[in-house]
């Protein structure tokens, strides 16, 4: 990373605005992005008319996610015409050409060059794609931005893998992202303490293959060894983890969400199929027979835990049949929540030429259906918590128009809170669930409640 330049302060500090798109690690990135952005003499002003910098964090794990990202990068260069554009993420890696129309030359630093964006602010990088002798596939190494926070947040993401070496079959982030890697348990400690210091209450654990994390490492730390570490070195902050595989949530993981109040009790699972055959095609480790027994041993083991599972719906050779045993593996497993998709055919997949296609207009019924239930998943969650106490932490800041903050339990339940900006301006309180209004609950503040 390269030195900060240090700016005179009598001169007005140079603006930027930065979009980001995708996935939590992404958000993490861009929230480096940013910290890296002020060091070098920028305000970051999403609302700023007339940006000398524009930066676009861009994802292409679907093809809606990719036109979306080649959307915003047109949108923003056609808005700012005047601004230095720096595209970034993973459809900068993986198709750098869907940039080649923009005029004005932006600079394209695909998920491999992300280190020298420090460099880019500095001149040292000339505007056009950074495809020399660098891309995703040649990433040995854990690249370090630095642990960033999100500014009037109470809980943040702290990367702490990189990559995928899984090679599922209908996925393209291996090569958009290279093989897995790690961050090294020290600099993890040190970015979490560092974290809490700040004042944040819950720290999200994230990665492109989080389960994988420590396999690269000399020692082999395994994360259910990681996250035990940092519930004993971090004494209030708490440890959130995001999408892990199935597979990789092991008894010692969920051990720790059972035992220990600083691990949520929230397993978000890539589940993509319930189908054995459908499993199969996609690549995935694992049959629907582990997701019974897994999701049987969190709701025995951890009291109130939340299990959510993203779904992907019409993948080639997906039948009635397969459809069908898909949703009683959810409704068997009692998630509470989904995440459904569309499959999307990506070039360079092998899944790109399985046959047979199921029809668009099929596929969009079986989504309509799982997001119907989705809902009704959710509803008959956060009913089970009418009444009860929950320790939350703020997602958003006090609106004075309703005299609410939004904010969420350790086990993934959205609570609209009401009380003065006095009372909710703490990062981490105890609130009791009155209500449950369509997508979240609402709750009262509760005095001294942690």
């Amino acid at each position: 990373m390269s030195k900060a330049i240090k700016m005179d302060d009598s001169f007005p500090k140079r603006k930027a605005v930065v979009h980001v798109l995708g996935c939590k690690v992404n958000q993490a990135e861009a929230a480096a992005m940013v910290r890296i952005l002020e060091e070098h003499g920028y305000e970051v002003d999403m609302a700023c008319p007339e940006p000398d910098l524009v930066v676009v964090n861009t994802c292409c794990v679907t093809s809606r996610a990719e036109a979306k990202s080649r959307r915003l990068a047109g949108r923003l260069r056609d808005k700012f015409p005047g601004a230095r554009l720096v595209i970034t993420g993973c459809l900068a890696e993986v198709n750098p050409s869907s940039f080649a129309r923009l005029h004005g030359a932006p600079l394209v630093l695909g998920a491999s060059g992300k280190d020298r964006f420090g460099d880019y602010l500095d001149g040292g990088i000339a505007p056009e794609p950074d495809r020399a002798g660098r891309n995703a596939a040649t990433c040995t190494t854990f690249v370090d931005m630095g642990a960033h926070g999100i500014g009037g947040r109470a809980r943040t993401f702290l990367k702490i893998q990189d990559g995928c070496s899984q090679r599922c079959t209908y996925c393209i982030v291996p090569t958009a992202r290279g093989p897995s890697r790690s961050l090294a348990p020290d600099r993890v400690i040190a970015h979490a303490r560092a974290f809490e210091a700040s004042g944040y209450a819950e720290i999200v654990l994230t990665g492109i293959h989080l389960g994988a994390y420590g396999r690269d490492l000399g020692l082999r730390v395994p994360l259910e060894d990681l996250l035990e570490r940092l519930v004993k070195e971090c004494a209030v902050a708490r440890f959130r983890l995001s999408s892990i595989e199935p597979q990789e949530i092991t008894p010692g993981l969920i051990a720790l969400a059972a035992a220990d109040r600083q691990v949520c009790r929230h397993f978000h699972v890539p589940l993509q199929s319930g189908d054995d055959g459908v499993l199969r095609r996609m690549g995935r480790p694992y049959d629907s027979a582990l997701i019974r027994r897994l999701a049987e041993n969190i709701h025995d083991r951890v009291s109130d835990a939340c299990i959510g599972f993203d779904i992907m719906v019409g993948f080639p050779g997906e039948d009635d049949s397969a459809f069908g045993n898909t949703v009683e593996l959810i409704r068997s497993s009692a998630a509470a929540y989904l995440h459904v998709f569309p499959f999307s055919p990506r070039p360079g997949t092998r899944a790109a030429e399985l046959r047979p296609r199921v029809p668009s207009a099929v596929a969009r019924e079986r989504v309509d259906e799982l997001r119907e239930l989705s809902r009704s998943l959710r509803n008959q969650f956060y009913v089970r918590f009418l009444g009860r106490k929950l320790s939350v932490v703020a997602e958003s800041e006090f609106d004075p128009a309703t005299g609410s903050v939004v904010t969420r339990s350790d086990n993934y339940v959205p609570v609209r809170v009401f009380g003065s900006a006095h009372e909710l301006r703490g990062p981490l309180f105890s609130v009791v669930v009155e209500k449950i209004d369509r997508e979240e609950a609402q709750g009262k503040y509760i005095h001294g409640g942690r």
